[in-house]
C-alpha cells in the first residue's frame, strides 16, 4: 500500500481524465448482462473480468498518450448493501468484490505504464436507490449510516478518494461526506442535473453545494456534475465563489432527458466531436476545472476527443 497520499484534483491545476459510461458500454458495446446495472458483478467471471480490464486499459492508455493523470472509478457504483442483497451477496462477499475492483484498477495502471503519481484510485459510490428515481425519504443521517459500510471497505482497500456519482439531493451528499470524514478519507461529490438545470429534488446546483459545505464544514474535497449533458450543465454554473468548488464533468453523450434514455432500449452516443468542443468551452469558461470523463453513452472514443480538445486550449 502507498505510504504517501496522491495529489487530488483540487490541489493542482493539471488535468485528470477518468472513464466513460461503464455500464452502457459493457451492455450495448460488449453484450454483457449487468443485472441491476451492476458492473462489479462481472468480476465473478474470468472472461467478463477481461472485458472490464480492457475497458479501463483503453482509457488509461489515453492518459499515458496525452500525459495526463487518470482517476480509476465507476466499477463499484452499485456495490453497496441494498444492491448486493438483490444480487445475493453476503456482506463479506460484497466487501471482497469492492476490494477486487480496486485491485483490478491497480493492475490496469501497472499494465498501462501509468506512473504512480499519475494514478488516483477512487472508491466509487452510487445513490442508495436508482439515480433516475427520487428518494425523498433518505435523510443525511440515513445516508451516512448506509454508505459508511462501503466507505469503510474502501478505507481498508487504501483508496485515494471516495467519489459519489449521480446524486440528486444534498441530503445524501451530506451523509456521504460525513461517512468519508469518519473513515479519514477525502470525498468528491458529483450531482446529476435534469433538463431544468436543477437536481432531481428541485435544488439548484449552487444551493446543493452550499448546503453540503455548510453542513459538513466544507468537508468535501471538491464537487462534480455527471450524467447530464453540457447544455444542461453550463446554465447551472451561475456566478459566485461556489463555482470554484466544481472541478469535474462526466457528461452524458446524449442531450435527451433521463426518462427518455431510460426507456430508449439502445445506445445514444451523441456527437463525440461536438461533445468534445462543449467540454473545451466549459474549460475555457472555468479554467479551474480539471477532471474530465464521460457518463451514459460515452466510451474511450469520446474521452480521447475530449482530451484532445482540452489540450488544444
Amino acid at each position: 500500500m502507498s505510504s504517501q497520499r496522491s495529489v487530488l484534483p483540487h490541489e493542482t491545476s493539471r488535468i485528470f481524465l477518468t472513464d466513460g459510461g461503464t455500464e452502457t458500454f459493457l451492455i450495448h458495446k460488449r453484450g454483457l448482462d449487468l443485472p441491476y446495472f451492476s458492473s462489479f458483478h462481472l468480476l465473478g467471471n474470468a472472461e467478463a473480468t477481461e472485458e472490464v480490464s480492457a475497458y479501463y486499459r483503453a482509457f488509461a492508455n489515453i492518459a499515458v498518450e496525452h500525459g495526463t493523470a487518470f482517476i480509476f472509478d465507476s466499477l463499484t457504483y452499485r456495490a453497496s448493501t441494498d444492491w448486493g442483497d438483490l444480487l445475493g451477496y453476503s456482506p463479506g462477499a460484497l466487501a471482497e468484490m469492492n476490494l477486487m475492483a480496486l485491485e483490478l484498477y491497480r493492475e490496469v495502471a501497472r499494465e498501462s505504464g501509468l506512473a504512480d503519481s499519475d494514478v488516483i484510485i477512487s472508491g466509487c459510490i452510487g445513490p442508495k436507490g436508482d439515480a433516475y428515481e427520487r428518494n425523498d425519504v433518505l435523510t443525511a443521517d440515513g445516508a451516512e449510516e448506509y454508505h459508511q459500510v462501503q466507505i469503510d471497505t474502501f478505507k481498508a482497500g487504501d483508496v485515494d478518494v471516495v467519489t459519489a456519482l449521480s446524486l440528486s439531493s444534498s441530503e445524501e451528499a451530506i451523509g456521504i461526506v460525513r461517512a468519508a470524514k469518519t473513515a479519514g478519507l477525502p470525498s468528491a461529490i458529483s450531482f446529476m442535473l435534469e433538463k431544468d438545470h436543477r437536481l432531481g429534488n428541485g435544488e439548484t446546483l449552487q444551493a446543493a453545494i452550499e448546503t453540503v459545505d455548510q453542513a459538513t464544514d466544507t468537508g468535501a474535497a471538491y464537487f462534480m456534475v455527471n450524467c447530464s449533458h453540457p447544455i444542461d450543465i453550463e446554465p447551472a454554473l451561475t456566478e459566485g465563489d461556489w463555482v470554484n468548488r466544481v472541478h469535474g464533468i462526466r457528461a452524458n453523450a446524449s442531450k435527451q432527458e433521463h426518462s427518455f434514455l431510460n426507456t430508449l432500449g439502445h445506445l445514444d452516443e451523441g456527437n463525440p466531436d461536438e461533445l468534445a468542443d462543449e467540454y473545451a468551452s466549459l474549460k475555457s469558461a472555468f479554467p479551474h476545472m480539471n477532471v474530465f470523463g464521460g457518463c451514459c453513452g460515452t466510451d474511450f472514443n469520446h474521452v480521447r476527443r475530449i482530451s484532445s480538445a482540452l489540450h488544444r486550449i
